[in-house]
């Protein structure tokens, strides 16, 4: 499957970029980095999302003299995620399932309206994404649900090599049909 814009094979990549309310960068950062990771994050539950990030972008980096010194208008809360899908299900997902959160960074965002009236927030994220045709896919045709199942097998597969060591051919058959057979793998 051919790459186009936000999309790689069957992830859609999410960019934004919004303008943090004067005065605000110092709670919104502090926000940021109270936030729990790994299995506590409240992006954990977003079931379709592959990796997310939040930062504050407070300037930009001079390249050297050859560059022309670039300096932001405000600072900036830039989100990005690939998730599974389409943008407006995902949207949806984060209005249903982490609104709390969204609106708490979010919420220093300049002009922003909120997850409860939906079309005003999807109308939001729209004025402030960044469109790309580049970004990377570590499993461009895989699913969020199919790299968990392969993760998993891979442990199971691991566990019966350790368990196996030192089994005969006829007990190594036996173990490996009834440990995968049974998994329909």
């Amino acid at each position: 499957m051919g790459a186009s814009r936000n999309r790689v094979g069957t992830a859609y990549a999410l960019t934004t970029f919004a303008p943090i309310i004067a005065g605000h960068e110092d709670e919104l950062r502090s926000y940021l980095e109270g936030l729990p990771v790994g299995a506590e994050s409240p992006l954990a539950r977003l079931d379709a999302l592959h990796l997310a990030r939040l930062q504050i972008f407070d300037h930009l980096v001079h390249q050297g003299d050859k560059q022309k010194p670039d300096r932001l208008e405000s600072n900036y809360l830039v989100f990005t995620s690939s998730f599974d899908g389409d943008l407006d299900p995902y949207l949806d997902m984060i209005c249903e399932r982490i609104p709390t959160e969204a609106d708490a960074w979010w919420g220093h965002c300049a002009g922003y309206p909120g997850t409860s009236d939906r079309g005003a927030f999807k109308r939001w994220i729209g004025d402030h994404q960044a469109h790309t045709s580049l970004f990377a896919s570590a499993y461009p045709t895989g699913t969020v649900g199919k790299v968990r199942d392969a993760l998993a097998l891979r442990d199971q597969v691991v566990d019966f090599g350790v368990q196996a060591q030192g089994l005969d051919a006829a007990a190594l058959k036996k173990r490996f049909l009834s440990t995968f057979a049974k998994a329909g793998r």
